[in-house]
């Protein structure tokens, strides 16, 4: 099984992907830096004064003071009730004692019925009736009394107020300065390579593609359809470089098949007017004969006017044959299909021409290599005869010597059927099998006219054989001769043979 990779992906799935990633790098490493700096303030402790002294070192053992006191005014002054056990825990640690009267109820103490003689303590350490607040070398002294004289909170202990004494060391804030910063450009060099990463691949996957598309199509636009436009992926831009190349393919070959009409429409024409200059050039010499006198006899008169006549039945077939081709390229030629077997039909032409044949000295057989004569195929009986009269003409044609033969052979192939049509003649050589299919091609160089046959007999065959559904070829016969192999289909049927054209 194929393993699925990104560039398999839709352009539009990949997009979303790679804007999904450059968002989520961003806000999964804010969440991780986030997340790794609140546990490590909740790891030391109380969390808000830890916090404090992270930030500001230099504070030392004030902070957690700090904060106490202004939880004891809140909570006195300020009307929130709060417990204070959670709060007062740091001050507590560092030997700081705490008393809190609140409507003339007792709220918290550090040691239990302490409150009022830690109340005189503090009146006797700041006399006086109001709030105080002295933090010295001798230590803490904190009283506050509410406005209506209901709540007092008490603070003292022996804690001199030192700055840089703290839970952190003094440089502890340079510390903490230079890690953040370290955090923040890690993160930010972060996001920029996945930044860039996600950019140049989405360039190799996107925008080179598209600029090869864009090479390719203007290569094509210039007329150069031999260079191939090759496939990176299978997404919709590898889909539509397969497109594009499908579509130079085409092109290619439609410009090779227009080469090769107008190369066959040349020699069509040159084979034409070869063709007919011959026997015009024979008739009108046999015709100024009989003008200029010389034939003067009426036997010699009778002779010449045969000789007008048969060429002239020669050029009618050829014209007859080129309609006919002509008909069968432009797929107007009528036919009447029916499924018929081929061995009684092969074995009824056979006997039909035995006599005619044998006075030619020519020999025509036919061997059924199947066993049976189960052969059914869809075909046209008049048109089936024109391709075994073609065979068997260009056997005669180009016999070897006075005698020749023909044997036609049928056997089973590729779920079809195949007829070799094996004469003994002079052969064609290599290089020109396969041409004999084409209008007007002899492999005798001279032509020496119609009298010989037009070169129109085996390209007719071709077309007749291909509009069955079959195909055609040729190959040298063993010692020597040629075998034409044709192959028909089992009972071929195809819409357009239904409606009797092809």
């Amino acid at each position: 099984m194929n393993r699925m990779r990104l560039r398999d992906l839709s352009v539009r799935h990949r997009l979303l992907f790679n804007n999904a990633i450059m968002v989520l790098i961003p806000v999964m490493l804010l969440v991780g830096i986030g997340s790794c700096i609140f546990h490590g303030l909740r790891a030391t402790g109380n969390f808000r004064e830890r916090e404090i002294e992270i930030l500001w070192p230099e504070a030392g053992d004030t902070v957690p003071v700090l904060m106490g006191v202004s939880h004891l005014f809140s909570n006195v002054a300020g009307g929130e009730h709060e417990i204070l056990d959670r709060h007062m825990q740091s001050m507590e640690d560092l030997g700081i004692r705490i008393a809190v009267i609140r409507d003339g109820e007792l709220d918290y103490e550090t040691d239990p019925g302490s409150a009022q003689e830690l109340i005189a303590a503090s009146y006797q350490a700041a006399p006086g009736d109001g709030n105080v607040m002295r933090w010295d070398d001798a230590g803490l002294v904190y009283r506050y009394i509410s406005g209506d004289k209901k709540s007092v909170a008490v603070a003292m202990g022996p804690v001199p107020f030192h700055i840089g004494a703290g839970y952190f060391p003094p440089h502890m804030g340079l510390v903490w300065q230079v890690l953040g910063w370290g955090i923040l450009l890690l993160a930010v060099g972060i996001i920029i390579f996945v930044g860039s990463f996600l950019v140049r691949r989405m360039s190799r996957d996107i925008v080179q593609p598209l600029e090869d598309l864009q090479r390719s199509a203007r290569r094509i636009g210039q007329g150069d359809y031999d260079t191939p436009i090759q496939s990176h992926g299978t997404d919709e831009l590898g889909e539509t470089a397969v497109v594009f190349e499908e579509m130079r393919r085409q092109l290619q070959a439609g410009r090779k098949l227009r080469e090769q009409y107008e190369k066959n429409r040349q020699e069509l024409f040159a084979g034409i007017a070869h063709d007919l200059a011959t026997p015009l050039t024979k008739i009108q010499g046999y015709t100024g004969g009989i003008l200029d006198g010389i034939a003067n006899t009426p036997e010699k008169q009778r002779h010449y006017l045969e000789l007008v006549y048969h060429t002239s039945q020669s050029m009618e077939n050829m014209v007859h044959e080129l309609f006919l081709l002509s008909k069968l390229e432009l797929g107007k030629a009528a036919f009447q299909w029916e499924n018929a077997a081929l061995v009684p039909l092969l074995r009824q032409y056979v006997s039909l021409q035995a006599e005619t044949l044998r006075d030619q000295d020519f020999s025509l057989t036919f061997e059924n290599e199947l066993g049976a004569d189960t052969a059914v195929v869809r075909l046209d009986r008049i048109q089936f005869q024109r391709v075994l009269d073609n065979l068997l003409s260009n056997a005669i044609k180009y016999k070897s010597d006075s005698a020749g033969s023909l044997i036609l052979r049928l056997q089973a192939k590729d779920g079809g059927y195949l007829l070799e049509g094996e004469d003994r003649g002079r052969g064609v050589a290599k290089e020109d099998l396969g041409r004999i299919f084409e209008s007007f091609y002899r492999t005798d160089k001279a032509r020496a006219g119609v009298a010989k046959g037009s070169g129109l007999g085996l390209a007719v065959t071709a077309r007749i054989v291909e509009a069955m559904g079959g195909r055609i070829w040729a190959c040298p016969s063993l010692p020597q001769g040629l075998c034409i192999c044709i192959w028909l289909p089992k009972k071929a049927k195809s819409a357009r043979q239904q409606e009797g054209k092809v």
